[in-house]
């Protein structure tokens, strides 16, 4: 049997943990511009999850957004929305598109319907127009709730940290957001800069990866240190989060960092 951590983090990849906090929060996004990542990294909904996506305009402007959702595979990805300022259903939907008055806000809610839990991310399509800042926040039926900020980066290195000390666990989770397959490299050192391993794998076009470092990387157990991403260019720039779960079993949300 798994110890408690490593169990209820992977739980966690497979739709948010149910008592994370947000590390860091970008607060704003330029849907206005053509490059960038803009997703939210990881959201989960049925089996007792659901996920508010949430955008606000922040400019002087009205805002014109389009949001697509896709699964882990890549392909879209459907959820079952509800306007909770409105309260309409908006029924099974894989693409969301609409307009925000200057200073208004959208909440939609993947709600949590059937017993199989759907995972997968978050998109705001390039034709958007408008300056939004977003998030989307991970609920579980038990009133806990985590929070994944969108995302907007187009530098090919990023550094993600881990902490595997302690009955201690971490879980990434990799968006690649282009029509193309991207080939990523992660290097991994301890807290002196000495390489503890390094691994490359190719992923697909707009597809969603999670996994448990400890159980991924024999040789990460009982380390902590950081997690160099990089892949060839910004063009091929991916998004990545980090989740981070002590002994006890609560867990944090960690952004990435731009590396040199």
């Amino acid at each position: 049997m798994k110890r408690p951590t490593l169990l209820a983090l992977t739980m966690a990849l497979a739709g948010m943990p149910a008592n994370s906090q947000v590390a860091r929060f970008h607060k704003d996004l330029t849907a206005d511009t053509t490059t960038g990542n803009r997703v939210a990294a990881h959201m989960a909904a049925g089996g007792g999850w659901a996920s508010l996506v949430v955008l606000i305009n922040l400019g002087s402007t009205v805002a014109n957004y389009t949001l697509r959702f896709y699964g882990d595979n890549g392909e879209p990805q459907a959820f079952s929305f509800k306007d909770t300022n409105t309260q309409k259903d908006l029924g099974t939907q894989s693409v969301l598109s609409g307009s925000i008055a200057v200073g208004g806000e959208l909440d939609v809610l993947a709600r949590d319907v059937g017993n199989a839990t759907a995972t997968g991310w978050a998109l705001i399509d390039p034709s958007s127009t408008g300056d939004m800042g977003g998030a989307a926040i991970f609920g579980y039926r038990t009133g806990q709730e985590a929070v994944v900020a969108f995302e907007t980066s187009t530098v090919p290195k990023f550094v993600l940290g881990f902490d595997n000390t302690a009955g201690g666990a971490t879980g990434f989770a990799l968006v690649n957001p282009h029509a193309n397959p991207v080939t990523v490299n992660i290097v991994f050192r301890d807290y002196t800069g000495a390489t503890l391993h390094t691994d490359q794998f190719q992923m697909s076009s707009m597809e969603h990866t999670s996994f448990v470092l400890n159980s991924r990387y024999a040789s990460l157990a009982g380390k902590s240190g950081t997690a160099l991403v990089s892949v060839a260019s910004a063009n091929d720039a991916i998004a990545g989060l980090a989740i981070l779960a002590n002994a006890a079993g609560a867990y944090t949300t960690a952004s990435a960092l731009t590396a040199q």
